[in-house]
């Protein structure tokens, strides 16, 4: 146990020195909000995206609703994304228009939301109510891997290629090139 604290305190003046590193950027390199190692430790939520002005899609032009599977914990659940309703707007950022439907339910819940690639997060804008949309206030928030029900990395993984979307043919040929289409109305 002695051995124990005595090696802990002896690399307490290292991880404070890597953690003052980790929070600086080499010269020459543009930090893009990426996850550092400090953030993690301090759960200092990035910054938001700088959004510019986006309109909502029309609900009943949406017809091309395209089943994907999110992740293996979700399989109680049925995902879509309308392939019509994809659009990347002046800022970059990847709007969409979302459905969950739990297996042996009939209740669909339809959400537009956006992806910004840069910084790895997502934002819900809006939930559908009959055929209008209803505005949500939700912040920011970051994609994360394997959260249940946690389609949007997957849809993050189709949709951004390097740090940046994609354009949405090749979104529409990523998605729609492993099966055929499925629309559902």
């Amino acid at each position: 146990m002695q051995r124990f604290l005595f090696a802990a305190l002896l690399a307490l003046p290292c991880l404070a020195n890597a953690s003052e590193y980790s929070n600086s950027t080499p010269p020459g390199i543009e930090h893009t909000g990426g996850t550092t190692f400090s953030r993690l430790l301090k759960d200092t939520p990035l910054p938001a995206p700088d959004e510019k002005e986006f309109t909502k899609p029309d609900p009943k032009k949406l017809e091309k609703w395209h089943e994907f599977i999110a992740n293996y914990d979700s399989r109680m659940n049925k995902f879509e994304v309308a392939l019509d309703g994809i659009v990347i707007g002046a800022d970059d950022i990847i709007r969409y228009a979302a459905a969950v439907t739990s297996k042996g339910s009939k209740v669909r819940n339809v959400s537009f939301e956006g992806i910004d690639c840069k910084t790895n997060q997502y934002r819900s804008y809006a939930y559908l109510s009959g055929d209008q949309w209803q505005n949500l206030n939700r912040p920011w928030e970051l994609i994360v891997k394997d959260k249940r029900n946690g389609y949007q990395a997957k849809l993050a993984k189709e949709f951004c290629w390097g740090g940046a979307p994609a354009s949405v043919e090749k979104i529409v040929d990523g998605m729609t090139s492993d099966a055929p289409l499925k629309i559902v109305r």
